[in-house]
Order: C-alpha cells, then structure tokens, then sequence
C-alpha cells in the first residue's frame, strides 16, 4: 500500500488537513470515473460549505441524503485518528422519517428542509436532530496501513416517559403514549449503507483489498425525557453499540483499534479476521473485497456489469458571438453539482479565456493547433479524444467549434470515433439579436441550423414575443426536427436537453423518477414544453417491427432511451437514439428487471404515441 500515489502530501506535517484530504480524495477519484461510480454505489456528492470538509451524498437504495463533516483528527501511538460525524437526512415520504423524533419529523417538513441539508454544517439543530454515527479514518505515521471504522448503534431509541400529547380544536390526541418511543431509528443500517460504499471507494483508490477486519459489539444505551424536560441515559440490551473496522496494508490494527475504543463499555461480541482466513459469512459478499478489480476502465468487470464507458460526445456549435461561451461555462458547473467529469476539446478562445489550461475545477482542456477543427482535421479529433481518454475518464467531452465553422465537415470523422465515444447531439446555439444577418451574409450560418439535433435560441430577454415567434419560424423552416429551446445567457438545465444519465436509467421506476431526473434544478421547463413518458415492455420485441416503430413516432421526440428485450437477441439492449441516430449495446446487468423506454420532446401527447406502438403490434 502506497498512500503518497494517491496523496502526495505528507499527512504527519498537518494530520488535521491531511486526514481531511485523504477522506476527499477517496471520495472524489470515485466519483470521477463514471461506471465504477455507479457500479460502487454512488448516485451523488456534493461538497458542503464549513470550515471544516464536509459532503452530502446520495447512494443506492436510499431516497435520502448522507452527510459527512470532520470532526477532529489526534495523533496516537504511530497513528494519526480522524472521526468523521455521520448524518442521514431521510426523504420526506419514506419510511425512515417516522423512526426519527416528532422534533425532527416537524424539521423534516420545513419549506428550506432541503436547502438547510445542502449546507448541513451550518445548522446546529439540524445535526443534532439526524446523527446516526461516525466514521474513523486511521492512517499509521509510516504510511504502511490503513483503518477505515464504522461506529453507531443498532437503534437509536429516544423514550417519553410521560407521553407526548397535542391540542387540536379542544380535544388532548396522544402522539406517543407513556413510555413508548419518541424516537427508534436503526442507526447502524442505516450508516451501513453509507460505509459499504464509502469501504469500496478506499479499496478501488487504494487498489488492495482489506486484509483484516474486526467486528465489536457493546450494551447500548437509551434516552429517556420526562414532561419537565430532564433528560437521562440508561445502558439497556435491547440496543447494541457497534463497531466495525477494516484494515488495509500491514500495521498493528489491533493495538490502534484498542486506543481507538478506550474507556468504552467491555465486548458483548468481538470477532477478527485477518489475510488468510476464511471469510466470515456475513461480509463475504461486500464489495469492498473486490473494487480494486474495476479500477481500469477497460477491464472485463465492467463490461459483465453492463457498463458503457465511453463518454458522451456533444458538438457544441454557434455562429460568432451567440453565446457557445456562456453555455458551457453554465454546462460545467451542472455537471461540477454532480460530480461528473468533463473534457473540452476547443480551438477558439473565447471572452473567458480557458487558454488550453485546465479551468478551476479539474476539466482537461485540448487545443487543437493549425486552425479550425471542423476544416483540418487530418485525425486531429480522434487524436484529442485518445489524449484525453489515456489520463481521464470523463462522463462528457464537449467538442466547441469555431463560430465559423461547418458542424458537417464532422460527421465522418465523428462516425470513425464511435468506439471510443457515443456521439449526443449537435447542439447549435443561435444568437437571437443577429441570426437575420448571419444567415443573410453567411451559408455556414445555415448549415449550423441544419445539422442541429438541438437548438437554444439565445438572448430571449433581448427580443420581444412578435420577434421571437418569427425567428422560432424561421428556424422551423431550416430544421423542422430539431427542438428549440429559447434561453437567456446561455443557461438552461443540461438534463433536459441531454436527457438521462445512462447509468441512472437502471434506477427508473415510475413516471414520477423520470421528472425527477429530467427537470431536476430546472424552474421553467415547462414553458419550453418539454416532458417525457415511460413505456413498459413485456414481452421480447421483434427488431424489425420495433425499428419501423421508432421511425413512426412524431418529430417532436428528440431522444430515447431505454433497456429491452429482443427477440433475436440472448442478452438486453441498451437502446438510445437521438436526433434520428440510434444505437443497441449489450445490457449485461442480471439485476435490472424493467424494460423500458423513455422518451423526451416538445409537446408529447401520449395517446399519439401509444397508437404508433399499437399499430405495430408492442406489447405496452
């Protein structure tokens, strides 16, 4: 185990900073690589402002949201402690909400809930009311062994002694009778969900599996309040404390483990595993043993989970001056929310002046050198793309174009990449105040409208109703396909022009998942009239009659995305199609039951949809 590979700092010269950045680094080179994000258990992670690091995260199986905050790192016999404060801040709907407190439940319901969980750090109350654990990160001063630990309790039960009543219209209604549990939250689950993910995200970026674990368990304790507001503690057997530490490298886990624990409670349970022994029954199947195997992007794992790697290739084009600049300086910091990674592949300098070095968060940026991209290629872009591909796994590479430039110049070049790439859309922004001339002066101007899967009328703010409803004509007459989007300053939700991510498209169930994912963030989509709808499929479908389908369906639907069973196929597609183009790749992923397509454009309506599947005989 080399720490210094993925931590070049020396942690010992400021253990509180370094610990902290050791946590980030795990959790952020993680992220980063898409596929392995998802296969380990990530669904988001966004960093929270303190003073201290602090993150909110979602990952599987959970509607709600994880935080994590420093909490303080001390140093020890050889090692140096960090602790990590562990919340989870429950959906307002599920289950989980009822097993906290009627004081955080009431919380749980405020207008600002989810705003207060973004910046969890700041508010006091709101910490106290969702802490569910801690989490130790122990790293021995001579960088030779790791401990990654989970602490909490089985349930975290709160007692009203004397009841909890309310006064409603004259009547006393009891909320919690004498005795009962104001609160009963199972804490160490819950944390387990998080530390699973978090203990496969250690070994991936440590590339070694764990190779001692131990499991501790103690009496817990409860609390119990009476009418007057005295609080008390009481040791209790119904509710265990638990503990659970994996080791990586070769040290003296034991010993530290024992410091770790000091002055607590003697074991009830206490059960080690060290290299060589068989692994216990209950953690053979964790991840964690395993992640460092899908830490290359090209390995035979990914593939059997069913994951497509290839980033997302979107053209970005626009004559001078519509704005390409402004929509990608929004596009990055989308997609910064989310911790997805982004290259830019640009031959143009734009007012912002990315220059060729990377940007203020971690996007690759290639210039290609001898003029227009678009009109020497000469392999350029497939050239750009391998640079980009040998250093960086990006979820998007954003190909920005000249403003002179012929978006059809691209499109051999574009279909020779397709194994390195899956090639999105043209998206051609359109400068609202000057698209008469351009296209009065400039041919190219045209063509730029022409090849558009998608195209953003910008500066909408700058044109009145009877302007922008002859321009929206105008464009129409040169494309009738693509959707127009109207914005202002270049800035509109990604998801809703780029659709669902293909990772997240095996967490959709309802119709309800996909507004979520599609219009997430986004306070106007409907102004643009843009929704999607869910199709469930049966029965294993007949390619031939499928296709005739696809091609039947109204010019409004810009993009389709969806797993499916076929008839002539012994594993699921995944199948996704844009702007006329469509692709099948294997789906290999045994736990994705659905099939589904999702469909998004401009002005749906359904019953026009469901007849075109109908007349070609789909099971719906």
């Amino acid at each position: 185990m080399d720490l210094k590979k993925i931590q070049p700092n020396d942690i010992l010269s400021s253990p509180e900073t370094g610990i902290q950045e050791l946590m980030r680094v795990f959790l952020m080179r993680t992220n980063f690589v898409p596929g392995t994000r998802h296969v380990i258990g990530w669904r988001g992670l966004q960093d929270s402002f303190s003073s201290m690091l602090a993150w909110t995260a979602k990952v599987k199986g959970f509607p709600g949201v994880f935080g994590i905050h420093f909490n303080k790192a001390e140093t020890v016999a050889g090692w140096i402690n960090g602790r990590f404060e562990l919340y989870y801040f429950p959906d307002r709907d599920e289950e989980l909400t009822e097993l906290y407190s009627l004081q955080a439940g009431i919380y749980a319901q405020k207008e600002d809930y989810l705003s207060r969980v973004r910046n969890f750090s700041s508010y006091p109350e709101l910490c106290e009311l969702f802490n569910i654990g801690m989490i130790d990160l122990c790293v021995h001063q001579e960088g030779n062994g790791l401990i990654f630990g989970l602490e909490s309790i089985s349930r975290q039960r709160v007692i009203a002694k004397d009841g909890i009543y309310l006064h409603q219209d004259g009547r006393r209604v009891e909320l919690v009778k004498p005795g009962g549990y104001d609160q009963d939250f199972p804490s160490y689950n819950t944390s387990l969900g998080l530390y699973e993910v978090l203990a496969a995200s250690v070994t991936f970026n440590l590339k070694e599996s764990p190779g001692y674990l131990r499991y501790i368990t103690q009496a817990g304790t409860q609390i119990t309040y009476d009418s007057s507001g005295k609080y008390w503690e009481d040791r209790t057997d119904d509710a265990q404390k638990k503990y659970l530490y994996l080791g990586y490298g070769k040290a003296d886990f034991e010993n530290n483990i024992e410091k770790i624990l000091k002055e607590r409670a003697a074991p009830t349970t206490d059960i080690a595993w060290e290299k060589g022994d068989v692994i216990l029954a209950d953690y053979k199947d964790k991840l964690w043993w395993n992640a460092h195997k899908i830490s290359d992007y090209k390995t035979l794992d990914k593939q059997a989970l069913g994951i497509d790697e290839r980033p997302q290739l979107i053209v970005l084009t626009g004559f001078l001056g519509s704005g390409k600049t402004s929509f990608l300086r929004h596009f990055l910091e989308y997609q910064i929310q989310y911790n997805r990674f982004v290259a830019i592949i640009q031959n143009e300098i734009g007012e912002i002046g990315l220059d060729g070095k990377l940007l203020d968060h971690d996007y690759s940026v290639t210039e290609i050198d001898e003029g227009c991209v678009c009109c020497t290629l000469v392999g350029s872009l497939r050239n750009a793309i391998h640079q980009i591909l040998s250093s960086f796994h990006p979820d998007y590479i954003v190909l920005e174009t000249t403003g002179l430039a012929n978006p059809y110049n691209l499109l051999d070049e574009i279909a020779e990449v397709n194994e390195l790439v899956r090639f999105d859309s043209i998206t051609t922004i359109v400068d609202g105040l000057n698209v008469d001339k351009s296209l009065e002066d400039y041919e190219v101007a045209k063509d730029q409208i022409k090849a558009a899967d998608i195209l953003l009328l910008n500066k909408k703010d700058l044109l009145n109703e009877i302007q922008l409803k002859k321009i929206y004509h105008k464009l129409r007459l040169i494309n009738p396909n693509a959707p127009i989007l109207l914005t202002k300053q270049g800035d509109i939700n990604p998801a809703l022009i780029y659709g669902i991510d293909p990772q997240d498209i095996k967490e959709i169930k309802n119709q309800k998942d996909i507004e979520e994912a599609t219009h997430q963030h986004y306070s106007s989509h409907k102004d643009s009239g843009v929704s999607s709808y869910k199709l469930s499929f049966s029965k294993p479908l007949e390619r031939k009659r499928f296709l005739e389908g696809i091609k039947a369906l109204p010019h409004n639907i810009f993009r389709i995305k969806g797993v499916l069973d076929f008839i002539d196929s012994k594993t699921p597609l995944l199948f996704q199609y844009v702007g006329g183009r469509f692709e099948f790749s294997e789906f290999s992923n045994p736990k994705m039951a659905d099939r589904f397509l999702v469909l998004i454009g401009q002005g749906l309506q359904r019953k026009s949809i469901d007849s075109v599947f109908e007349q070609h005989n789909f099971s719906n």
